[in-house]
């Protein structure tokens, strides 16, 4: 039997970025169409969120998402939701499971209202074999989502794995497989964790299918199973052959935009009449810059300050009463200036976040900020991103940039206290730990992922329902020329 494997395609389609610079090797109809017909075909979740397809889909109120017919169209067999498809509820979750023709697996979803009936398991009976194939999302969506649960709970995704495990050796299964929309590098918040796959791959599945973080992680054993992890936005699949009384193999393949779409796909795409509308939603001219709100590097950025983050920062502080704002910047440094389109503003920001203002005092919040230093080393003479600050996983989004502040890194310390100025109005902060101030961040910071565990408890004086991207796109709309803020007054020393 063979299996064809992705995640993580967050609703990227066609081979493009959609950066206007050319067809790449990425996509799901290119994956798609490199499957051999009447293969198994998986998929680890993540598809209701990220692309700016979908930002157009989500805003003008279609829910027949080309994803799920691109999904339909390549046969998808089995679908483990991942934890963005939680990002938009019960009705969310409820459409994305109604519109897909393959099983939704996943063991640790508990739906309260009945409707969306998630299979714990199913057994795949195909090419002499039979297959049984469980699926788990990460608990930590008990975190991100916890206030869009409603009607759903997410139970313990250890447990439940090993309780769909037990089921299988009363099946006489040929093979076991888990697919886990999680990685490894386990972080915890109480009973709750993430990234638990090493202790996933101890169970007793034959193959460990894993997700989330977004790497390519080449088939091995870890444990008592075969591991793998497929990358992000269809650039790349996996391919499993199982053969009975042998053990699995695998290998992780690129896709290929040039390979020719099955008749399916193809018909798909020429039927698509959203394509064009798209190009103009991203192509439109939301307003103009009177200057630059630059990002200028990763490392730069980080040592000189970024006029892009000060300008989120001011807009995040304009909604909120906080005293204080921290916002950060994408992996892939993009700078605003002149005449600014729709596909300019979600490149800068493409998360689909709101905002929540906690209060804090100044003895968490330098917690807060030593995370950020942990970005950026001096070593040997020259600065260097730390290979400390995410392993697992490019996280630069993990680094905030704070407004509100005049602080000081001093990179020849080490992490955890580099901190060395750190004040509010002419208030010595450092001289001062238990003064309070409010904090406005994203809902995604709010929660205390990425490293910022002092943010966790925290008492949380206001939620902010308007997305952030709505803000900065009615920012343009209604306040162009925009200006580019004074710098932050923020120093890096080495």
């Amino acid at each position: 039997m063979d299996i064809y494997y992705t995640s993580d395609t967050h609703s990227y389609v066609y081979p493009e970025d959609y950066t206007g610079t050319g067809a790449k090797n990425m996509g799901y109809m290119a994956a798609a169409s490199q499957f051999r017909p009447g293969s198994l075909v998986i998929d680890g979740g993540d598809l209701l969120q990220g692309s700016p397809l979908l930002r157009f889909e989500m805003k003008t109120g279609i829910k027949d998402h080309l994803a799920i017919r691109a999904f339909n169209a390549a046969n998808l067999d089995i679908y483990v939701p991942g934890n963005h498809d939680f990002d938009y509820g019960y009705e969310g979750v409820k459409n994305l499971r109604e519109k897909l023709n393959a099983d939704f697996i996943c063991a640790n979803l508990i739906d309260l209202r009945g409707l969306i009936k998630p299979q714990r398991w199913t057994v795949i009976e195909r090419d002499c074999l039979k297959v049984f194939v469980t699926g788990v999302v990460t608990d930590y969506v008990n975190v991100w989502d916890r206030d869009k649960l409603d009607g759903l709970e997410i139970a313990d995704c250890f447990q439940s794995a090993a309780e769909a495990y037990k089921d299988s050796l009363n099946l006489d299964a040929d093979f076991r497989i888990c697919v886990y929309h999680g990685g490894f590098g386990q972080i915890s918040e109480g009973e709750l964790n993430e990234n638990i796959g090493s202790r996933l791959a101890e169970i007793g599945f034959d193959l460990l299918l894993t997700a989330h973080q977004h790497r390519v992680i080449q088939p091995h054993t870890e444990g008592r199973s075969l591991v793998l992890q497929a990358g992000s936005k269809a650039e790349h699949f996996a391919h499993i052959r199982l053969e009975k009384g042998k053990k699995p193999e695998a290998e992780i393949i690129s896709a290929d935009f040039a390979h020719p779409l099955t008749p399916a796909l193809e018909a798909l795409k020429e039927s698509d009449s959203t394509r064009a509308d798209v190009a103009a939603f991203l192509k439109k001219e939301v307003g103009f810059i009177s200057g630059e709100l630059e990002d200028s590097g990763r490392i730069e950025s980080f040592v000189h300050g970024s006029s892009l983050a000060d300008f989120i920062n001011d807009l995040q502080l304009s909604l909120s009463d906080a005293d204080i704002s921290a916002a950060a910047l994408v992996n892939k440094p993009v700078s605003l200036k002149d005449r600014v389109t729709m596909l300019d503003l979600l490149s800068a920001y493409p998360f689909s976040n709101t905002l929540t203002v906690l209060k804090i005092n100044a003895l968490m919040l330098k917690q807060a900020l030593e995370r950020s230093a942990e970005f950026v080393d001096y070593a040997d003479g020259k600065l260097i991103e730390s290979p400390y600050f995410s392993p697992e996983k490019d996280e630069r989004y993990n680094c905030d940039f704070f407004r509100g502040l005049a602080y000081t890194f001093d990179l020849s310390r080490p992490h955890g206290d580099r901190v060395v100025k750190m004040e509010h109005k002419g208030i010595d902060l450092l001289k001062h730990s238990s003064k309070e101030l409010k904090i406005v961040l994203n809902s995604y910071r709010a929660s205390g992922t990425g490293g910022y565990d002092c943010y966790r408890g925290l008492e949380v004086v206001s939620v902010i329902s308007t997305e952030i991207q709505d803000a900065l796109i009615s920012k343009f709309e209604s306040d162009s020329p925009v200006r580019v803020p004074e710098k932050t007054e923020y120093r890096v020393l080495f």
